[in-house]
């Protein structure tokens, strides 16, 4: 089987929106032949990795815009627009890549993106779309400051009219054989309730590699190791780790928390670790490589994370490390853990959602044959249900189900 795959964000190695583009990638070369059409500045990385680990049936096109159409794009602004004139290079492309190969199936991995379409749905192949999803809204009342605020209202906005308006939206959902959703929520909202059920196939867009050895949750250090790692970004929930973390603190004095991550909110949250007295308790570690992550996960004890996201691959990592989580019952996080391997707090207001997470921390942190416990029942769920072997054999099935109608 020959299988063309649009994946925008593809890097190996790597968290969020690139991991899934190229997990999925190789997932898909395991029982096909695979041509992966992405930018062009993810060719160094990928190179590199392929050269370490060869995958004979994983081919990558890259392609990008002339220099003089993207000389305005700097880092994440205007990635969306750039985004969407790359598809059509992506298009373009595809349709060269048919004329000698003649692909079996096509298939849109990344952007995961449920408000702006894809042009492969103009190729004459049968199509999948997806994994395809957006953040669930953000509740009102927990924003941390007006900007937060504009910034989320202006999003469901923008969002909302792009699917609604926007033709190309509505031809891919209409030529899509099978539509891959991360919220099995989202075939009931318009415009997606136009489409029969039967069109849609619910599917986290993340996994995690095998469960790896951790250090013994239960052992007593003389201290606990709270650690939170995503984007600064008011989605993300960092203000209320940081003030659950500081009550929490109050009666607990030999606890620490680690901050990994960078974002426009990084300043203020600085300041409110000033003026809860817990600078030499938090550590603001910023933007570091994954596998640092990966380590600082393994020397922790508890994972904080009160994120408001529809993903949620860092919990997966978390989880696979051998961390218990301490999470929202919201989103994606809230899908992911159960009350065997984490405590979930059901965001009712941001006073309760505060106190009931220095609740679980305290639990935690007086518990060590709980922690220990709920490490081992997150280590069995991740290899029992996300690891990315278990995606391949998802792919594998559904890509049977679409060839065979």
């Amino acid at each position: 089987m020959k299988v063309l795959v649009s994946a925008y964000a593809c890097e190996p190695n790597k968290g969020s929106e690139p991991g899934v583009g190229w997990n999925w990638s190789k997932q898909t070369a395991r029982f096909t032949e695979a041509w992966v059409i992405t930018r062009e500045n993810n060719r160094e990385v990928i190179e590199e990795e392929l050269q370490r680990n060869p995958i004979p049936n994983l081919h990558f096109v890259y392609v990008d815009l002339p220099k003089w159409m993207r000389f305005w794009k700097k880092g994440g602004r205007g990635v969306r627009t750039y985004y969407c004139l790359w598809q059509i290079a992506a298009y373009k492309k595809a349709m060269e890549l048919q004329a000698s190969i003649r692909f079996d199936l096509a298939h849109h991995v990344t952007f995961v993106n449920d408000w702006l379409p894809s042009l492969f749905s103009f190729l004459s192949l049968p199509f999948v779309w997806g994994p395809i999803g957006s953040h669930p809204p953000f509740p009102r009342t927990f924003h941390p400051n007006l900007r937060s605020f504009l910034l989320e209202n202006a999003r469901l906005l923008l969002q909302n009219v792009l699917r609604c308006c926007n033709p190309f939206f509505y031809m891919a959902l209409l030529k899509a054989n099978r539509i891959i959703v991360i919220d099995k929520n989202t075939p009931k909202r318009f415009p997606f309730n136009i489409l029969p059920p039967r069109k849609f196939i619910s599917e986290l867009a993340i996994a995690a590699d095998y469960p790896k050895d951790h250090k013994d949750p239960a052992k007593d250090r003389g201290s606990i190791s709270v650690i939170s790692v995503g984007r600064l970004i008011y989605i993300k929930g960092a203000h209320l780790a940081l003030k659950a973390f500081a009550a929490a603190s109050r009666k607990v004095p030999n606890i620490t928390l680690k901050i990994i991550g960078d974002g426009m909110e990084r300043r203020s949250l600085e300041d409110l670790a000033q003026r809860e007295g817990l600078i030499d308790r938090v550590a603001f570690l910023g933007n570091v490589e994954r596998e640092v992550v990966l380590g600082e996960m393994s020397e922790s004890d508890i994972f904080l994370f009160p994120s408001f996201e529809g993903g949620g691959m860092v919990v997966l990592e978390a989880m696979a490390a051998g961390l218990p989580v301490v999470c929202l019952d919201y989103g994606g996080p809230g899908q992911i853990v159960t009350d065997e391997c984490g405590i979930k707090v059901k965001p009712l207001n941001p006073e309760q959602t505060i106190t009931h997470l220095a609740d679980a921390l305290l639990k935690l942190a007086s518990d060590p044959e709980l922690r220990k416990r709920m490490a081992e029942a997150g280590k069995k769920r991740v290899e029992q249900c996300y690891t990315w072997q278990r995606k391949k054999n998802f792919i594998q099935e559904l890509y049977a189900r679409v060839l065979a109608q």
